[in-house]
């Protein structure tokens, strides 16, 4: 019997609609590591209250003395907003044609590729905007004088920087140059107000392979960035300018010479989303200023808002290396235990997952074997026999186990408390099917499409107990190895 649509709309469901939900399940890393919580929605937005202060009526008296001041816990609500990723795709008239006469297996055949490579698509872009969703694109470890087109080194989302930025310097308009703020990890100060690099276009300011940007210099200077002002192994944040578009901000600044352009009106461009449009990332709950309420307008969906005390201690840690002026260096198991120990001081708690670039791998096996050492760094379990073999099948320091992500950043550590992480779903990922059909007709064309939806948004309710460690050496970087 030759298929219809009606029939092979019904094998969609039946292929598509399961499975490969399933494999996003099992291959998104964030849904991996992050809690699913359940929260009441109102509308596209949810409030989640966040403990963000303790009772200060706490104190030893004399007897019969006076009791203390009455006190009480503070809390924050965390307005959350979803944020909607898609991925769609498209079937020609004559493909259908040939299913007609070929059955639903040939049909199966024309779309298999189209529908899981698609998920596949949407798994990376998922994946990626776990560590770099929203403002907050990656930190700098060098401290330095800022002079003119001055490289610096860079840990982070560098395709997506450099993407940003060749979306600015191909303005119409312009060429603009992107601008960033700088912002201390500790104190979520902003240092600085810089540009990417002006030069020709396609722009080299964003070296990917080496780890580096570069900045105009002399834009902001209110300071340098050196241990004076920026203690020894604290990392700078860069953060991606955006205009708000509540508050009105103009999208274009004006340093005296030359305009250059906040991150706006790029999801027109095809090139880039902007930075509201995403969920947070990792980066952004820990180092953006308008998570913490500290900004005026909204963080990748989440609404301003007050969720750290006065003190500032419920801020992530971003530690960088501490070698001679914070440039990058070999990998450190000390380094590596000043950022788990300052986790315990802040937060009490330790990380339970450490995630990692692949690459990581090749310098901490490295560590473990390594002569200087007299292999003292290598606990080798001998509880049962297996057969010889030169490598390592898992890796961990401190019994916390590395998970290694190529969308990880080369030459930094993420160390994530995963209790304290909730992916918050309006709707999760599948194809489309409101209307009981997985393809659609386009207009004016011989073709039928579908597409592939899922609204989220992921938050950090304890960011003080997950921190970053950056400025580690990797191939091809500045300092080698």
């Amino acid at each position: 019997m030759p298929a219809t649509l009606t029939t092979l709309d019904s094998v969609l469901k039946e292929f598509y609609l399961g499975p490969i939900q399933d494999q996003l399940n099992n291959e998104v890393l964030a849904l991996d590591l992050m809690e699913k919580a359940s929260v009441d929605w109102s509308g596209k937005r949810v409030i989640i209250p966040v403990h963000t202060s303790r009772n200060s009526g706490v104190g030893y008296r004399g007897e019969g003395g006076t009791l203390p001041t009455a006190g009480q816990q503070g809390f924050s609500n965390l307005t959350v907003n979803a944020e909607f990723l898609y991925g769609r795709f498209q079937v020609s008239g004559p493909a259908i044609a040939a299913a007609k006469t070929g059955g639903k297996n040939s049909f199966i055949s024309y779309v298999d590729a189209e529908m899981t490579k698609l998920v596949s698509d949407i798994r990376n872009e998922a994946n990626q905007r776990t560590f770099a969703g929203g403002r907050v694109v990656g930190y700098l470890n060098e401290k330095k004088t800022k002079l003119a087109n001055v490289t610096w080194e860079f840990s982070g989302d560098s395709a997506r920087l450099d993407r940003m930025h060749q979306v600015c310097r191909a303005a119409a308009a312009g060429p603009f140059e992107l601008a960033v703020l700088l912002v201390r990890c500790d104190t979520l100060e902003t240092i600085s107000q810089e540009r990417l690099r002006d030069d020709a276009v396609p722009s080299t300011a964003v070296d990917q392979s080496a780890g580096t940007i570069e900045f105009v210099g002399a834009v902001d200077t209110r300071t340098d960035i050196n241990g004076a002002t920026v203690p020894p192994g604290t990392a700078i944040a860069v953060v991606v300018r955006y205009r708000d578009q509540n508050a009105g901000v103009q999208a274009r600044i004006d340093d005296g010479t030359v305009a250059f352009q906040e991150l706006a009106a790029c999801a027109g461009t095809g090139n880039a989303a902007t930075t509201v449009q995403e969920p947070l990332g990792v980066f952004s709950c820990l180092h953006d200023q308008e998570y913490f309420g500290l900004g005026t307008g909204a963080a990748g969906g989440v609404a301003a808002t007050q969720i750290r005390d006065g003190s500032g201690e419920l801020i992530g840690t971003g530690h960088c290396t501490l070698s001679a002026d914070d440039s990058r260096a070999g990998l450190s198991l000390g380094e590596l235990q000043r950022l788990i120990d300052q986790l315990d001081i802040d937060s009490g708690e330790a990380p339970d997952v450490m995630l990692v670039h692949p690459v990581f791998r090749q310098a901490y096996a490295g560590l473990m074997v390594s002569t200087a050492n007299n292999n003292n760094n290598l606990v080798v379990d001998t509880t049962s026999a297996g057969k010889g073999d030169a490598g390592f099948s898992a890796f961990s320091f401190n019994n916390i186990p590395f998970k290694s992500s190529r969308h990880c950043p080369k030459g930094m550590v993420v160390a994530l408390h995963t209790p304290s992480w909730k992916l918050t779903e309006l709707e999760s990922g599948g194809f489309a099917d409101l209307d009981g059909a997985v393809l659609s007709r386009t207009a004016n064309a011989d073709n039928w499409e579908g597409f592939y939806r899922w609204y989220y948004n992921q938050v950090c309710l304890r960011p003080n107990a997950n921190g970053v460690l950056v400025g580690f050496s990797f191939p091809g970087s500045a300092a080698g190895a």
